[in-house]
């Protein structure tokens, strides 16, 4: 039974990964679910049972990305450490890291980016964008923070985390239209931190307070 799970579990990762490289190389809208199941040498079906179709198949890359994330306000959820925005700082800090060091994240970035109006038509459970997930995740982080230390005004778990995410979408965007001498790494992470200082002063302060006692 284990070794069927591992299989399984192997079988995606390579449906995956074959999906990634195909609709970098040709595009999301000219690549088929029968090309990538050839590419990953498995049935049709069997890219069906993963992920159901290619949208499907876009959703779990968007998930892949934004993992720091979730399981930061997964732990954030167990116990609420002294610095939690040291450490949404650094999440984002260690993605802007990633995707500015490899340009096919960066390639992979830009198409889920040009998509998120397409998943967005309200046709499916799942249909959001990029932004909302990254909103979803920022807002649950910001809310475990506001239980602990109240939010100066006029802050609420969900404007801090449609600031934030508006903030980084439109860093990334920028980088990637590749205007200037802009780079996430390091400018973007450091205005990351800058901000985060500015709006939650507060938090810094009660991060002092804390590791004083």
């Amino acid at each position: 039974m284990r070794r069927t799970k591992e299989e399984a579990a192997e079988t995606r990762s390579e449906i995956l990964h074959s999906a990634k490289a195909l609709f970098l190389d040709k595009g999301y809208e000219n690549v088929s679910l029968e090309e990538i199941a050839a590419a990953a040498g498995v049935t049709r079906g069997a890219v069906h049972w993963h992920f159901k179709n290619k949208q499907g198949l876009m959703f779990a890359i968007r998930d892949e990305a934004q993992q720091p994330f979730q399981e930061l306000a997964e732990r954030m959820s167990k116990e609420l450490p002294t610095n939690p925005l040291d450490l949404v700082a650094e999440a984002i800090a260690g993605i802007f890291d990633d995707v500015q060091g490899d340009p096919r994240k960066r390639s992979m970035l830009k198409v889920m980016m040009h998509l998120d109006m397409a998943f967005c038509d309200g046709t499916t459970s799942r249909a959001s964008s990029f932004r909302h997930d990254m909103h979803e995740h920022f807002e649950r982080i910001f809310t475990l923070m506001n239980e602990k230390t109240k939010l100066p005004a006029p802050w609420t778990p969900d404007t801090a985390a449609s600031a934030l995410t508006a903030v980084i979408g439109g860093l990334i965007t920028e980088w990637t239209l590749d205007r200037g001498n802009f780079q996430l790494v390091p400018c973007g992470q450091m205005f990351i931190k800058m901000i985060l200082k500015t709006w939650f002063p507060m938090e810094q302060a009660h991060e002092v307070e804390t590791s004083a006692a």
